[in-house]
């Protein structure tokens, strides 16, 4: 007999109301305790946290209560309906993602531990036990409900279709296997498996192209957040549409691939995962830890599988081929555009920042880059028409650009003609509203044009209600004092444009336009122009201008942390910002110009206050000794000055006690069970220097040091020894070797080597000078004090001098230096003798290396201020020719480099 609704509903009802009015007797009660409490203490040596907090949860509100499920989930504890629940949530929900993570890793979210032991302290102190049956049933009922919607809303219907094969492919089920067609529906959940010499292509309703080598086995599935291509065994070449709203992901035994839009090949084999990225970027899920990938990177999930080149991961591929071509014609793409594409210049100043308002909190200028577009897109155009590959990439690139109803010639073209009319700048500027944010944008531009200016905008925006079917909500005035105020119902998004002699403004509100014509009659008026964000700008312009970015983080700030201290924790994460100094952040400014011939990227913050936080650890610029241990030839160096390091652990260590109240009694167990204090031990016997680098040979090993500036040596090798005994004290108790040590006197300096008895891994470290200089062989060590004493360090490389600044600083507080070149010779003759490249891309590579300049970044503590700057191409914004019309990082250096490290093996012919 059927039932509908509200006899469900009826029956679910009295039940509950039955449980309300039922009193038992105390003897029962009293019995039903003591069963329950017997049970309890027989099962308490085998019952696990994770249990109790998963079954101390009976109502899901929140993402406290799902984190409290995560280590029953972990433990495969959970009912069928909380997985599920569990699963969607953490796809959607970065938090929760993010504490499933550290689980998995070992490290429990705290948020989630003091979720359950306040769920366990409630259910303490009420009696919930009349309530229990009856939650179960609505709870039940609404999971059961929430599943079958689950699976029969995503677990059943079309996948997508057979596109390709090659050989015989098979459609598998528990019982029986038959073969599957071209052009044939695969359903969610049916497993695809290829034959030996087989091959497949499938294509899933979204667009994305799944290839399948031989000897391969997927199925799809689906859930809110996404499409799932589960690879089970083998290896697939995925070409990802581009995602909306979700992501395609591609789930093997041990790790969780996800991606929005790109290519990637993922093999999935007996040692375990291989993930390498030919296009886009591509995350990574393995064992908790995230990893993204760009193109050319590789990650694999096994200890016993190597990395090897991405060439011949994908050789089996019938488009490796095309893949490998489309590489090398975009990286000389890339190089084109960044050489023959004229930058623009610089400004000394501007009459747009005097029209900003009173209140302004953030303020952009930007240069007339039109000319730079459109020159960039000529020179793509010229060389797409020269070469098959990059027509072929194009052709699909301008397809979806007509998908999502656009057509990259023709924006190309109106902004070529847009950009006739306009001056060398246009500007924006914010104010705060009500929710601590900037909002209300207004924009400011000159015009060389200022008489053709409105009939162009005027054709354009008729061009585009005759497109579009409806008016544009842009409107324009000839007069903000006199113009229709805008209707209370009028559109969210209406724009209001005036053009005012050869200055055009456009605002959301008709308010900030007349707020414009007001300053633009009475100039000396506006009280922007005398607060201390306009004098920083206004600095940044004598010094010549490029594009800039500015905030006034001291009215920012503030409310930001007024809005957060709502939010749960919130007060926790002000204290913490105080410790650090961030609520003494003043201003907040950054650009980018051209500057003798290199692309200057800077970035600046003053602060209030210096005496703590941030502004109290880095030193103002001065000599780095600790450069002395380095050689002309290192490939990757950082270093820095800071002013106290135990001031800076102080402030640390002050900043995490605020967010773990507990740490400091933490560090004085640590201090008693051990007798080590981090303040005294550590930082008291360093100075004020540190530097890394790879400094030599990165194959088979990277050449690798460390140097610290060290005041009180002996202190500090008492230390280590401490640490030393505590490792083998507790190593002993549990039947492990261990560390050793071993000590040699060579030219009058000691040599320490320190070696893991159970790992067979060791360091090698000597102190020489007043620097600690630490490396992974006792070699690298010498080398290092040959360096000093000969005089042949980094600090007389003509390729370093060469990178460096023109200004008035003497020194750095922190610099980044990196010279690729040395490493591109070594890895080009190591391709020519494994025969990985042809002779046309070792020469390119080589080529490459005498091309790629050296890059620093350094960094100027400056009383109030610290400046960080970069002299490299695009810079940290990626504002280069190349990166304009939105060129993927698809194959940069990284690409070649993977082709060559790998063992040396005879060359495959490879079918297409």
């Amino acid at each position: 007999m059927k039932r509908n609704h509200k006899e469900i509903e009826a029956i679910i009802d009295n039940v509950t109301s039955r449980i309300r009015a039922e009193e038992p007797s105390a003897s029962i009660v009293n019995d039903a305790a003591q069963r329950a409490w017997a049970r309890i203490a027989a099962e308490t040596a085998t019952t696990t946290a994770a249990t109790e907090e998963a079954t101390a949860v009976e109502h899901i509100r929140g993402c406290a209560d799902f984190q409290s499920l995560i280590p029953a989930y972990l433990k495969n504890q959970l009912s069928d309906a909380r997985r599920l629940l569990l699963e969607d949530h953490t796809q959607e929900c970065i938090p929760c993602r993010k504490a499933l993570k550290e689980a998995r890793s070992g490290r429990v979210a705290a948020s989630a531990t003091q979720a359950g032991a306040q769920k366990k302290a409630q259910a303490s102190q009420t009696p919930v036990w009349r309530w229990a049956i009856a939650a179960t049933l609505v709870v039940g009922f609404t999971f059961a409900a929430y599943t079958l919607f689950q699976r029969y809303t995503y677990s059943y219907g079309v996948a997508g279709e057979m596109y390709a094969a090659q050989g015989t492919v098979y459609k598998i089920t528990d019982t029986d296997s038959r073969p599957l067609a071209v052009g044939e529906k695969i359903q969610r959940g049916e497993k695809i498996r290829t034959a030996k010499d087989a091959g497949a292509t499938l294509r899933l309703n979204d667009g994305s192209l799944v290839e399948m080598r031989e000897r391969s086995e997927v199925y799809v599935s689906e859930n809110s957040g996404g499409t799932t291509i589960n690879l089970a065994r083998g290896n697939v070449i995925v070409e990802a549409a581009k995602q909306r709203d979700r992501h395609l992901y591609v789930a093997t035994t041990d790790a969780l691939v996800s991606v929005t839009g790109t290519i990637f090949s993922v093999n999935s084999a007996t040692k375990g995962s291989r993930v390498s990225v030919i296009e886009g970027e591509v995350h990574v899920d393995h064992q908790g830890q995230d990893r993204v990938l760009h193109p050319g990177d590789q990650t694999t999930t096994g200890v016993s599988l190597e990395p090897i080149s991405i060439k011949d991961e994908i050789k089996w591929s019938r488009n490796a081929e095309r893949y490998t071509n489309l590489m090398t014609q975009l990286t000389a793409l890339r190089k084109d555009l960044n050489t023959r594409v004229p930058r623009p210049g610089v400004r000394y100043s501007t009459r747009l920042l005097d029209l900003m308002p009173e209140g302004t909190v953030l303020y952009g200028a930007l240069p007339n880059l039109t000319g730079t577009i459109a020159e960039s897109h000529r020179i793509m155009q010229e060389r797409i028409k020269q070469n098959p590959a990059l027509r072929e990439w194009w052709g699909k690139e301008n397809q979806q650009s007509k998908a999502d109803g656009a057509n990259l010639n023709q924006v190309i073209d109106r902004v070529r003609e847009f950009g006739k009319y306009l001056g060398s700048e246009i500007a924006v500027g914010a104010q705060l509203g009500q929710q601590g944010e900037p909002e209300y944008p207004l924009v400011v531009g000159e015009l060389s044009d200022a008489a053709g200016f409105r009939p162009f905008l005027e054709q354009q925006l008729a061009h585009l209600k005759s497109q579009s079917g409806g008016a544009p909500s842009i409107r324009i005035i000839d007069d903000p004092a006199t113009a229709a105020p805008q209707a209370a119902d009028a559109k969210a998004h209406e724009v209001l444009v005036w053009i005012q002699g050869d200055i055009f403004a456009a605002a959301p509100k008709l308010e900030q336009l007349q707020r414009l014509a007001a300053t633009m009659k009475a100039p000396g008026t506006n009280t922007f122009t005398q607060s201390p964000f306009y004098a920083r700008i206004s600095e940044t312009y004598r010094e010549g201008a490029g594009l800039i970015v500015a905030a006034d983080l001291e009215k920012i700030v503030p409310q930001m942390m007024q809005q957060d201290a709502k939010q749960a924790g919130g007060q926790q994460r002000a204290d913490m910002f105080r410790e650090l100094g961030l609520t003494n952040l003043k201003h907040f400014m950054v650009e980018q110009k051209e500057a003798g011939g290199k692309t200057l990227s800077r970035a600046m913050l003053t602060f209030n206050e210096t005496k703590r936080g941030i502004p109290s650890w880095l030193a103002q610029p001065g000599p780095m000794g600790a450069l002395e241990f380095i050689s002309p030839d290192a490939n990757i160096v950082t270093a820095f000055v800071v002013k106290e390091p135990v001031a800076l652990v102080d402030d640390l260590l002050g900043a995490l006690e605020k967010v773990q109240p507990d740490l400091r009694k933490q560090l004085n167990e640590l201090q008693t069970q051990h007798g080590l204090d981090v303040r005294k031990d550590f930082a008291a016997p360093l100075g004020g220097e540190f530097a890394f680098t790879i400094d030599g040979p990165i194959l088979p090993t990277p050449s690798w040091k460390m140097i610290f500036e060290v005041y009180d040596q002996a202190k500090l090798q008492q230390t280590f020894e401490r640490i030393v005994e505590e490792v083998n004290r507790i190593a002993g108790r549990e039947g492990k070797g261990g560390l050793q040590w071993e000590r040699a006197s060579v030219g009058g300096y000691t040599f320490y080597t320190l070696r893991s008895v159970d790992f067979g891994l060791e360091v090698h470290y000597t102190y020489a000078g007043g620097y600690l200089v630490v490396a992974p062989s006792n070699g690298l060590l010498s080398n290092a004090i040959r360096y000093r004493d000969a005089g042949h360090t980094l600090l007389h490389s003509a390729r370093f001098k060469s990178a460096l600044p023109q200004d008035g600083n003497a020194n750095f507080s922190a610099i980044f230096y990196h010279d690729l070149a040395p490493l591109l010779e070594p890895l080009a003759e190591r391709a020519a003798k494994s025969k990985n490249l042809s002779e046309e891309q070792q020469a390119a590579l080589r080529q490459l290396g005498a091309d790629q300049p050296p890059t620093l970044a350094y960094a100027y503590a400056q009383g109030d201020r610290i400046v960080l700057a970069a002299n490299t191409e695009g810079g940290p914004f990626g504002i280069s020719p190349a990166s304009l019309l939105g060129m993927p990082n698809a194959f940069e250096l990284q690409h070649i480099i993977g082709d060559s490290i790998k063992p040396e093996q005879p060359v495959e012919k490879q079918g297409k």
